[in-house]
């Protein structure tokens, strides 16, 4: 047994206080009004599979206005720095976006993006609300921005161009700082990410779902004579029958358990969009839960409700620490061959449509908001299928091994 260890390996969706700013700079007239926020903001890597922006920090100092002191996020924890009471648009936004979650990996990702936008146009002279009511300074801060959003940061472990999806996330991170700014009547500019066309994503973006028979082979394999083969089959089974995101995984512990008969129920405390939801394990998914938690915490594993429920089992100093949202990540590559946890979320939903569900059981299952989110899961989940594949088959004789002749 091993006894629990409730310090964390990765602080990503660790509860933290929300905070309102102080008071903001005035608002500025023109197309894009004068020095409002200097701000700061990077891009998640979602799935998903958003890179972080690149942060540049060089700037021109001889085109701007000496810059106010630096102090500490009011987010604990946050590595992005803070000037006041130049930021107090940026922290309300940030509030208003992430407040509500509580989301610390969120707040994070949002902060560093608007940070590293916010260096790039300081670097050409230009900052975040600077006046862009003249066309020739408008026409030269577009491109600026178009650069930055398409830019791979140098410290990332991608390589080649940044998909289309992340391309567009950071323009739509930076275009609701813009609107918010607007709506609270805080600036009087056009919000100029309006003027940017984004990209086409591809069909296949994304994370695809598995055939159902090829993920049962799959868990089979796995090895659950050792702790980490019970801990891995534990999780992806958790992940096929809840459907849930890879961060609230990660952030389960044991006092998110209860037994109800002889199923296990589980609280996720905060899911995207800073929801909670229960959700009610079927008896052996269970058992294989519970079996887990006995090998890695005794028989009385219910006694340490703050402990992680999925930890590392590593022979090195990261033991029995709660795993991170990427340790996940690869237990899924190893396990399904993939590194996208998205995968086993698209295999959940596509399986309950083929066993007779409803588009709006399905929507309730994976928790979307609008309908329309799930008929798009299942639509590029089906693409791949032919139903009339066998019929095609037999028509041309089509045949696994050839047939020697009777004759």
């Amino acid at each position: 047994m091993t006894p629990p260890n409730t310090t964390s390996a990765n602080i990503s969706g660790q509860s933290w206080t929300s905070h309102h700013a102080p008071g903001a700079a005035g608002p500025m007239g023109g197309r894009g009004a004068g020095s409002l926020a200097h701000m700061v903001m990077n891009e998640r890597d979602e799935t998903n599979e958003h890179e972080t922006a690149p942060l540049l920090l060089t700037a021109s100092p001889s085109a701007l206005a000496p810059l106010s002191p630096r102090h500490r996020c009011v987010v604990p924890q946050c590595p992005a720095p803070v000037q006041l009471p130049d930021d107090g648009i940026l922290l309300a936004w940030l509030d208003e976006k992430t407040g509500r979650s509580r989301s610390w990996k969120t707040h994070v990702a949002y902060h560093t993006t608007a940070l590293s936008l916010r260096d790039a146009l300081r670097a050409q002279g230009f900052d975040l609300f600077c006046d862009l009511s003249e066309e020739t300074r408008y026409a030269s801060f577009l491109p600026i921005v178009q650069q930055w959003a398409g830019t791979r940061a140098e410290a990332s472990h991608h390589s080649g161009p940044i998909s289309a999806a992340t391309y567009n996330q950071r323009l739509a991170t930076i275009s609701s700082l813009y609107s918010y700014a607007r709506r609270m009547r805080l600036y009087r500019g056009d919000n100029p990410i309006e003027a940017i066309a984004r990209r086409t994503l591809g069909e296949q973006h994304g994370a695809q779902a598995l055939d159902v028979l090829e993920m049962r082979k799959r868990l089979v394999r796995i090895n659950r004579a050792t702790l980490a083969g019970q801990r891995d089959y534990a999780l992806l089974s958790v992940a096929l029958q809840t459907g849930s995101r890879v961060q609230a995984l990660t952030d389960m512990r044991i006092g998110d358990l209860t037994w109800a008969g002889e199923r296990l129920v589980i609280h996720f405390p905060r899911t995207k969009g800073g929801e909670t939801d229960d959700k009610e394990l079927e008896v052996e998914t269970s058992k294989a839960v519970a079996a887990y938690l006995r090998a890695q915490y005794g028989e009385c594993w219910q006694d340490y409700p703050q402990a992680p429920v999925w930890v590392s089992t590593a022979r090195n100093a990261s033991r029995g620490k709660q795993l991170s949202a990427q340790a996940l990540e690869q237990i899924c590559l190893k396990h399904v061959g993939t590194s996208k946890f998205h995968t086993l979320r698209h295999t959940a939903g596509l399986t309950l449509e083929e066993l007779g569900a409803t588009t709006s059981e399905i929507q309730s299952f994976l928790r979307h908001k609008n309908i329309a989110t799930t008929s798009r899961y299942l639509k590029r989940a089906r693409r791949a299928k032919n139903k009339y594949g066998r019929d095609l088959e037999q028509v041309f004789g089509i045949r696994g091994q050839a047939q020697q002749d009777d004759g």
